[in-house]
């Protein structure tokens, strides 16, 4: 049966830093645009979303190069099939490429083979595409199987769970699986329509990690953002991109990081060490 443990009072960061940041970037395109009834797409949203692989992603790799930080793009498996170009620069400036689904599928409504194949999938694109499988999944919403089935495919950590503030890791018959959570306050909530203010959303992130960067006196935090290049990537939005990462350098002991890196730390020097005397509950209890 799968375990959640924490370590909390483990956490720290390399060099003594005192607050990680991970940049998520979901790259994905028109996948989630499902048909209308009769069979039809709509044209408007399928395009505007398709914005993120064919424009949006290069001025966001120019602002993380320009800024100096690294990032994670959890990509689905038809961004890369379709765009390798983008996830070729997307390894050359860097950064990650981690998993995020085949077409967005909504992991919840699947069954387990149908989950199972889409990771398989997903995982050998990726791979053909940017030179190295992903260790890193955030699926469109998680299903029971989720976990166990990263776990057999050899995934390093997920990133889903929006209730913990800090990594922790999930246990099952010896395998192992770190979670770097998530907070609600993402480019799609905050941006709630398409004529969403970069203004007030920046008010939100800023507040996110200034609390946290408070707390972060008492003992280190961990800060993750979750974007959207078809969101955060347009004209305006991308000026907030680039002014809560600017923001964020200007605190002393921050630590940009990408989820593997803050993952693996966490594994190999956190929570490896004396696992089975670890606070755990399991999955049924923890949901």
């Amino acid at each position: 049966m799968v375990q959640e443990t924490h370590y909390n009072d483990r956490i720290v960061w390399p060099q003594g830093n005192r607050i990680a940041v991970t940049l998520t970037f979901d790259f994905q395109g028109g996948e989630d645009v499902r048909p209308l009834p009769g069979g039809k797409i709509n044209h408007e949203k399928y395009t505007q979303a398709e914005y993120g692989p064919n424009t949006a992603i290069w001025r966001i790799l120019r602002i993380l190069s320009e800024e100096g930080v690294k990032a994670t793009f959890m990509t689905c498996g038809g961004i890369a099939e379709r765009y390798p170009d983008a996830v070729k620069a997307i390894v050359a400036g860097g950064h990650e490429v981690a998993g995020h689904g085949y077409h967005h599928e909504v992991a919840r409504d699947l069954t387990r083979e149908q989950e199972q194949d889409v990771i398989a999938r997903a995982s050998a694109m990726i791979r053909s595409r940017a030179g190295r499988a992903p260790a890193g999944w955030r699926s469109c919403t998680q299903s029971p199987n989720s976990i166990e089935l990263l776990m057999a495919q050899g995934y390093l950590w997920n990133s889903n769970s929006f209730s913990h503030d800090l990594p922790f890791l999930w246990e099952n018959d010896g395998r192992v699986l770190v979670e770097l959570p998530r907070q609600p306050f993402g480019d799609g909530r905050t941006y709630d329509d398409d004529a969403g203010d970069p203004e007030r959303t920046l008010v939100v992130w800023k507040g996110m990690f200034d609390e946290l960067y408070e707390e972060s006196k008492r003992a280190p935090s961990y800060v993750p953002f979750q974007f959207h290049p078809y969101i955060s990537g347009r004209p305006g939005r991308a000026r907030a991109l680039r002014a809560i990462i600017r923001h964020m350098k200007a605190a002393e002991g921050v630590w940009f990081a990408t989820g593997s890196e803050v993952a693996r730390w966490c594994l190999d020097e956190l929570f490896q060490p004396d696992r089975a005397n670890a606070p755990a509950r399991t999955l049924a209890q923890a949901s």
